[in-house]
């Protein structure tokens, strides 16, 4: 849902990601950040919080960053 996306997002920022878009397609989720680089733990980070909110599998959400 909607409110579900802006919730993930709002914790993202928490996590010091400025700027961050998530995409929803069918089962497909889809986060792109705005950052140099990307770290493991941050992606991890990213991941438990979609997983844990939108009740989404881990291999179902791909993160990229521009």
């Amino acid at each position: 849902t909607q409110n579900s996306i802006m919730i993930c997002e709002n914790l993202i920022k928490t996590k010091g990601i400025s700027d961050v878009v998530i995409f929803v397609n069918d089962k497909s989720i889809n986060v792109i950040v705005k950052a140099d680089t990307l770290e493991q733990d941050t992606i991890a980070q990213i991941q438990n919080i979609i997983a844990r909110e939108m009740n989404a599998e881990i291999e179902n959400i791909h993160i990229s960053n521009k």
